[in-house]
């Protein structure tokens, strides 16, 4: 066939169109038709789409593929071209090592057999996956974060112009063309003055780089509370939610970073705080230099790779070997889930996306999976239905998971 209606034939198996006769075309030009550089080049950029990056977690790609081989060979000699499944053989060998047309043909194979949606490996008999309002929760697209000055005035930064927004004393805030905040002294002033920065749900990440030169990056539910200008022997800022830090180096006036009775003390370095309230201790992962976590009178000091878990009494204890990827996932556009329950997901889709959630079922289930924050909810939540354990119906911005 020729390549554009295959193309066609892909995307709309993809978005849920295709029909049974379309298919059975589709699946007959997979077993038959194909070879491998026209499956390669045809699926290449929906794989991609689904599934960002050139490879899979080695643990998810063999529970995914270990799944399909199975189920596909469970199929009844019967059905429309199930008759050749058998040919394909049931390997052990991690996903990996497989050339990667195989992939895409297992794939793209079973869901042709089952009816199922892209990357949802569930039975026939089981619950209607996804189901989907007319319109779907797209990712967020502007960055909504609003900037409280020290006057108590509000500007909406989405809304804002380009250049000089606010002068504060001896101190302009710049937002870049990028969208980007930039505070910039000219001179020193007795008096500190504090502005808050405050990420809502369903925004984009904020950047903010304060007088010092420090650069801060906030997720979605995320608020900083900083002075205009760093005047006093330290530099102390206050942190709700997740933000990222690059410190100005500054031996003089160490760079204090709290939330509640818990402190991080730098001098200049990089590290990951994660102090959502729902999320339980606040988490410090440090990337790159050192630095002290306090706990009421508990103290710590870490080392690069190293977290700290830190409660609000005086309990820190240290992590030597912290999952930096998994860490630094929502800084870099994706989701990455290892080991991680459906309340912890759901509550991270929830402040991505600005959703509203309602638990019908409960899982034991663990989901090992890494997934772009750049596509639409509905995306998200069939990869996650793969495990059979889980299903979604989404209405508006409000998510119901179900058995």
């Amino acid at each position: 066939m020729p390549d554009q209606i295959i193309a066609t034939l892909i995307d709309r198996l993809l978005d849920g169109s295709i029909t049974p006769e379309e298919k059975e075309l589709l699946a007959q030009w997979v077993l038959h038709d194909s070879d491998e550089k026209d499956l390669h080049s045809m699926m290449a950029q929906a794989w991609r789409d689904f599934k960002p990056g050139e490879s899979l977690p080695s643990e998810q790609a063999d529970r995914i593929l270990g799944t399909i081989l199975h189920r596909v060979k469970e199929q009844e000699p019967t059905q429309p071209v199930a008759a050749p499944v058998h040919e394909l053989p049931a390997r052990q060998a991690p996903v990996r090592r497989m050339r990667p047309y195989r992939i895409a043909a297992a794939v793209l194979l079973f869901i042709i057999l089952t009816g199922a949606g892209f990357y949802m490996l569930r039975k026939q008999s089981g619950p209607t996956p996804v189901a989907i309002a007319a319109k779907d929760v797209a990712p967020p697209s502007a960055t909504r974060a609003v900037l409280t000055l020290s006057d108590g005035s509000r500007i909406v930064l989405d809304s804002a112009g380009k250049g000089n927004i606010a002068t504060q004393r001896t101190t302009a805030v710049i937002k870049q063309g990028d969208g980007d905040i930039v505070y910039q002294t000219d001179g020193k002033t007795n008096d500190i003055e504090y502005n808050t920065l405050t990420v809502p749900r369903g925004s984009r990440i904020a950047h903010v780089t304060l007088s010092d030169g420090t650069r801060v990056w906030l997720n979605a539910g995320s608020s900083l509370r900083y002075p205009v200008a760093f005047n006093g022997p330290d530099r102390k800022v206050e942190v709700t939610g997740e933000s990222y830090f690059e410190v100005a180096q500054d031996k003089a006036h160490p760079f204090v970073v709290s939330k509640g009775n818990n402190a991080i003390t730098v001098l200049g370095t990089h590290f990951n705080v994660n102090a959502y309230d729902e999320e339980g201790p606040m988490k410090v992962t440090l990337l790159e230099g050192s630095v002290k976590v306090t706990s009421g009178s508990g103290n710590s000091l870490l080392l690069p790779g190293q977290m700290a878990i830190m409660d609000q009494g005086q309990n820190i204890d240290v992590l030597k070997n912290a999952d930096i990827e998994r860490v630094m996932a929502w800084k870099n556009g994706y989701f990455n889930f290892s080991s991680t329950d459906i309340r912890t997901i759901m509550r991270e889709l929830s402040r991505w996306y600005g959703l509203e959630l309602d638990f019908e079922n409960e899982t034991a289930e663990k989901f090992h999976v890494e997934i772009s924050r750049d596509i639409p909810l509905s995306k998200v939540l069939r990869i996650l239905e793969m495990t059979d354990k889980i299903h979604f119906s989404i209405s508006g911005n409000k998510v119901t998971v179900m058995p």
